[in-house]
């Protein structure tokens, strides 16, 4: 896998990988994945992003605006989403090859560098969801026809 604008942003506090070999029907993008994965919400995560950002604001953390806003790079192979928060700051980078022999190799890593202590508090309250639904939604995404 080629996978290079997210590189600059390790070493992290936290990161995470999830990727697939795929052979789509039709090539996806970057932009696909993005669309899929960020834009199309689900109801139930949807309420859960809803939820999330009213309980954060006591804390002083940015939420809602949507995802469009927060792309800070790109190249034809992937997309970066950047938030830069007083507490904590993650990239997300949207990775997906060009088609070879039909098949493409698809990834979505996560970079997450905390500032002060309740970035790291946050961040263990949000991580299971994050791993459940970043895996849920990665896999929607590349599993279009």
């Amino acid at each position: 896998m080629n996978v290079k604008l997210i590189n600059k942003y390790l070493p992290a506090d936290y990161s995470d990988i999830v990727s697939k070999r795929i052979n789509p029907v039709n090539p996806l993008t970057p932009d696909c994945i993005f669309e899929e994965m960020f834009c199309n919400f689900p109801k139930p995560v949807d309420l859960l992003m809803k939820m999330r950002n009213a309980l954060v604001r006591p804390l002083g953390l940015q939420g809602g605006g949507g995802f469009r806003n927060l792309i800070s790079e790109r190249s034809d192979e992937e997309i970066i989403i950047c938030k830069n928060d007083k507490h904590l700051c993650f990239w997300v980078g949207i990775y997906c090859s060009k088609p070879e022999d039909g098949w493409q190799q698809a990834a979505v890593t996560t970079v997450v560098k905390f500032n002060n202590f309740l970035g790291r508090i946050y961040f263990i309250g949000i991580w299971i969801f994050h791993k459940i639904l970043v895996k849920s939604l990665f896999r929607k995404a590349t599993n279009m026809k």
